[in-house]
């Protein structure tokens, strides 16, 4: 049986918990990863450290901590240091950025952590996806990966929502709506609650049905993404994803 050839992938949010799991998963997997992240060097969390070097989010539990809005920092950093890793510092929300960095790459996988704010706009999905679908079309790069949540397997909720499941719900849903606008072949796997956990293949996927809240990790998360690198079976679809 032949080994399949390497992808390269383009990570927008590779320091969250579930970017810096994939990140991982994907390297040992032999493929080259661009990390995109939005942070300068310093000494915390959600940083830059070089070239081929990424520090991150690398274990939480429950809902992350951080202000409303924003992508968010788990209590302690976790460092990938590989020589197939590229780490850019950039803006997720600028098309032009986004583009410049696409040539080349296979697929688009896109991991982004935020909670929004009970009664305020939360617009952080659509807003990146602003960017990197047109960025996409125009670079010839169809292929996107996309971690939501099972939120996006229900109807859509009602206009005016202002809970904090439905306004981050109605941010899912706008953000599909880009994608499926710029014709972009999407899979989006779409896990309940999924705390830290090594990589791991104790799962089942289902197509549109909602998973269990119970047991699923980010390592089970990261090992269908990988998987679907070399299978490439889940076009268009929204995958739930549940333990064991």
């Amino acid at each position: 049986m032949s080994t399949p050839e390497p992808k390269r992938v383009l990570c927008i949010g590779a320091t969250g918990r579930s970017g810096l799991m994939f990140v991982e998963s994907a390297l040992s997997d032999g493929h080259l990863v661009t990390g995109v992240v939005r942070s300068e060097p310093s000494n915390g969390p959600n940083t830059l450290s070089s070239n081929q070097t990424i520090v991150g989010t690398g274990a939480s539990s429950e809902v992350l901590s951080g202000q409303p809005g924003e992508p968010q920092a788990a209590p302690h950093a976790e460092v990938i240091q590989h020589p197939n890793l590229t780490v850019v510092v950039g803006d997720l929300k600028s098309e032009k950025e986004l583009a410049a960095l696409l040539p080349g790459h296979d697929v688009v996988v896109v991991t982004l952590g935020g909670w929004p704010e009970e009664g305020k706009p939360f617009t952080l999905h659509q807003d990146v996806a602003r960017a990197y679908a047109p960025a996409m079309q125009a670079s010839g790069v169809s292929r996107l990966f996309v971690c939501f949540g099972m939120g996006l397997l229900f109807p859509p909720p009602e206009q005016g929502a202002t809970g904090v499941f439905d306004i981050l719900r109605i941010d899912m849903f706008a953000a599909l709506d880009v994608m499926q606008r710029h014709e972009l072949d999407y899979t989006i796997w779409c896990p309940g609650d999924f705390p830290h956990g090594p990589r791991s293949e104790a799962y089942v996927e289902a197509i549109g049905e909602p998973p269990s809240m119970e047991n699923v990790t980010t390592g089970m998360v990261a090992d269908a993404m990988c998987k679907e690198l070399r299978e490439n079976k889940y076009s268009k679809q929204l995958v739930g994803i549940a333990s064991k």
